[in-house]
């Protein structure tokens, strides 16, 4: 039972901390007259960068590689991802990953979350995670040039011992 919640906790937070990691603004609707974004756009603001989190972050690399790491705040819990990212023609950035955390007693299940992007009538950017209704715009500092979550997946995968 202990287990099934710390896999519940795990995904709700991951949830919502992927829901609210980049914003720079109080949740709106959709901004009016607003088009879908240039997936070169989005694949440009996230190719090679770490989107830093409450609890952890992601980092989208080369090749459509995708890595990520959370700490569980209740119980300080470890866990990391692996997959892969890409954007759709729509705009739409997606990951699609499997997340190892410690004592992991179901099978490797791929956990899909993406994030649409559209474009207002003065060129600013807005994201809204595919599960919620409410948009954001994405605020710059949580993205930081490279792989800083490197050195802290590490160590998860080292805890976790995957």
């Amino acid at each position: 039972m202990i287990l099934k919640h710390m896999r519940y906790t795990l995904v709700a937070g991951a949830c919502a901390m992927l829901t609210t990691a980049g914003t720079a603004a109080l949740a709106e609707k959709k901004p009016r007259g607003a088009t879908p974004a240039d997936p070169q756009q989005i694949i440009a603001k996230y190719l090679g960068n770490t989107w830093n989190w409450s609890q952890g972050g992601s980092y989208w690399g080369s090749g459509g590689k995708f890595q990520a790491v959370w700490t569980n705040e209740e119980n300080q819990s470890k866990s990391y991802a692996d997959g892969k990212w890409y954007v759709t023609n729509k705009g739409t950035l997606c990951y699609e990953a499997v997340w190892e955390w410690k004592e992991k007693n179901e099978p490797d299940e791929v956990r899909k979350n993406c994030w649409r992007h559209v474009v207002d009538k003065q060129g600013r950017l807005w994201q809204r995670h595919h599960e919620k209704e409410d948009w954001y715009r994405p605020s710059p500092e949580k993205l930081s040039s490279g792989n800083a979550i490197k050195a802290t997946y590490d160590a998860h995968r080292r805890i976790v011992g995957q």
